[in-house]
């Protein structure tokens, strides 16, 4: 194949890249929620990631990532910040973070695909291309879940007993 062909099979991976993107969002939002379970195996903070700390601490991703930009999903909930620090506000803001990390890590495997009609070294272009432009949303994903998920124990730590049980503090 031609340098010249190999190249528009590059920019042909591009544009189906770029036309995956909506379909991976509106797939996204007609998935159940059970889908972003954030205790599925998937998603579950792994002990060598230290309830995200490793992130901070390896690579700083407190001190960028809030550069990187941010996409309200279809569903209109942002990442961008905190909008409160109610139970069910942080568990949905969990599980959001469990469908934007779904979402990266599906696109990286989109470009899987594109294996059967790129050439292997156009291929390793687009992978590259693909994995390193996913892979630090990925980690703020991975970064923000567990730090949400101890905000939520806290809250739940804080819980009163409801009218009617008994305190067992003060019993």
């Amino acid at each position: 194949m031609s340098i010249a062909a190999e190249w528009s099979v590059f920019w042909l991976n591009v544009f189906v890249y770029a036309l995956l993107v909506p379909v991976r969002m509106q797939v996204d939002v007609w998935l159940p929620d059970a889908c972003f379970d954030p205790n599925r195996w998937w998603f579950r903070t792994r002990d060598w990631e230290r309830d995200g700390d490793v992130y901070r601490d390896r690579l700083r991703i407190d001190r960028w990532k809030d550069r990187l930009p941010t996409v309200t999903s279809l569903n209109r909930f942002s990442k961008r910040r905190l909008a409160g620090n109610d139970q069910p506000y942080l568990e949905r803001f969990v599980l959001e973070t469990c469908r934007a990390e779904s979402n990266h890590v599906r696109a990286i495997l989109s470009v899987v695909v594109m294996q059967l009609w790129t050439p292997p070294g156009v291929w390793v272009i687009c992978f590259v291309l693909a994995f390193s432009g996913n892979l630090p949303f990925i980690l703020i994903q991975r970064h923000n879940r567990p730090r949400l998920q101890r905000a939520l124990e806290r809250i739940a730590g804080r819980t009163l007993p409801r009218s009617g049980e008994p305190d067992l503090q003060f019993a």
